[in-house]
């Protein structure tokens, strides 16, 4: 992986400057290597001031303000071919993976006994390539937000854009739309949870009883639950407390960390609401089938 990254460097120039060359005067505020949810690299693309609706606009052809981080929805994207670098460095990463992880998630294991797992590489080789766009082209990207897209995976988002922008109000603006918010204190009806659901909760509830408390391994245990298969079919108020958790370590403005009693009394709200209980044992789950 480490030897493409000079060609990963050099497909995103080719594939920036021209998106750059025809929308910069439309304000650019952001840029995004988009990923589709089988860990593919699909495209390159910006979204503009422009874009954004306005009251006199019609808003089938604009953004909506609550649409603007929405990057399924921005419609400008670099045009690959087959002879262009970015289709390349496609291809070349899809036969990477292909061979080197069967399972897992690979834009976040570890490669191999190398320091850097792939999403830093990527990272490594967005940040070389903005550089360019800056000293070697001259092109002002101040005012945009440069970072990695793959559904379901907003720490991504969040991890990418800290490692690639300055801080800004634009910059904060991105990290509190991504931030996963807390569930809510009252989930109102009843819900019936899934195994899925049950298989998180009791997966959560575990991960507070290693001793001692450590926020931080709390918080990467818990970013690994983000990662199976089944969060994205889970309950979406867990997957978000499950997000707050794994956040914890992430340097978010206004992030909240949380003891373990608060995360154990919040795994109750969901297991009440569902079943009308409540856990008075030391491992709530251990009667769930």
């Amino acid at each position: 992986m480490l030897e493409h990254i000079p060609l990963l460097k050099g497909a995103l120039i080719e594939a920036f400057y021209p998106l750059y060359d025809q929308y910069n005067e439309d304000q650019i505020y952001a840029c995004a290597l988009v990923f589709n949810e089988y860990l593919r690299m699909d495209d390159l693309a910006v979204s503009t001031i422009r874009s954004l609706f306005a009251e006199h606009e019609d808003p089938l052809q604009y953004l909506s303000e609550q649409d603007k981080w929405q990057v399924t929805k921005w419609r400008y994207r670099a045009h690959s071919s087959a002879e262009n670098r970015f289709a390349q460095f496609k291809l070349i990463l899809a036969d990477y993976f292909k061979k080197t992880h069967a399972f897992g998630h690979p834009m976040l294991e570890h490669n191999h006994g190398n320091a850097q797992n792939n999403l830093d590489l990527v990272i490594a080789a967005f940040q070389q390539a903005k550089q360019a766009f800056v000293h070697s082209y001259g092109l002002d990207t101040h005012n945009i937000v440069f970072f990695i897209h793959i559904p379901h995976q907003p720490q991504v988002a969040i991890h990418s854009a800290q490692c690639l922008n300055s801080g800004s109000p634009l910059l904060d603006d991105f990290i509190q739309h991504h931030s996963p918010k807390a569930a809510p204190q009252n989930l109102g009806s009843k819900q019936k949870l899934s195994q899925a659901d049950k298989d998180l909760l009791v997966d959560l509830a575990q991960m507070t009883e290693v001793e001692p408390y450590d926020y931080l391994h709390i918080a990467q245990q818990a970013y690994l639950l983000t990662l199976e298969s089944a969060f994205i079919d889970s309950n979406p108020y867990i997957q978000k407390l499950i997000q707050t958790i794994a956040a914890m370590d992430c340097g978010i403005k206004d992030g909240c960390a949380l003891e373990k009693n608060e995360i154990l009394e919040r795994i109750e709200q969901f297991y009440h609401a569902s079943h009308n209980l409540t856990l008075s044992k030391p491992n709530p789950f251990s009667d769930i089938p």
